[in-house]
């Protein structure tokens, strides 16, 4: 079973690295599907930390910094709960909040990349992210890639619509009606 193991860092960082990116349905067959929190999550911060390192050095922002840490870490955890949830109660597939984390930590990997400031790889890349996590999802709780791939869509439209309102709420600057 594959899964990211901190205590031979390096090969296997870039050994799961490789696997996530360029073979992902067989990284996640042959996945862990339990066995706690912890090596899936160090190699989320591991990404997390050298996409953060990579983001300074291009925009010396510590602002930008501080979010993406932030943001890097956490929203993994809440994207596998809404996943979770979407893939349990809306599909009816069994699971569980641990298989949905681990699928949504190894995916960022992609973050080694994501950090590229041009337009055109930055939004391949966050549709390959959106592919990594179907495929994931697909292959973790066994069921069709087409159904992970609408729970990933769900999930992006939840963001969409909360971070709207979230930005209307503390006054965004969106121009008003009227004169």
């Amino acid at each position: 079973m594959n899964d990211f193991e901190p205590e031979d860092f390096l090969r296997s960082f870039f050994s799961t690295a490789k696997s996530v990116l360029l073979s992902p349905k067989l990284f996640y067959e042959n996945m862990k599907r339990e066995g706690g929190l912890r090596n899936p999550f160090t190699f989320l911060l591991s990404c997390v930390l050298i996409h953060t390192l990579l983001i300074w050095m291009v925009f010396k922002n510590s602002s930008l910094v501080v979010v993406d840490i932030v943001s890097g870490i956490g929203m993994p955890f809440v994207t596998a709960g809404i996943l979770f949830y979407i893939v349990t109660k809306l599909f009816k597939v069994p699971g569980t909040y641990e298989m949905a984390f681990r699928v949504c930590a190894y995916a960022t990997a992609i973050a080694l990349f994501s950090w590229i400031p041009v337009l055109l790889i930055s939004l391949s890349l966050q549709l390959y992210l959106v592919y990594l996590i179907a495929v994931g999802l697909s292959s973790v709780f066994s069921f069709k890639l087409s159904r992970a791939l609408l729970a990933v869509v769900i999930t992006v439209f939840i963001y969409a619509v909360a971070f709207t309102a979230i930005g209307h709420i503390i006054g965004s600057p969106w121009p008003k009606a009227g004169p």
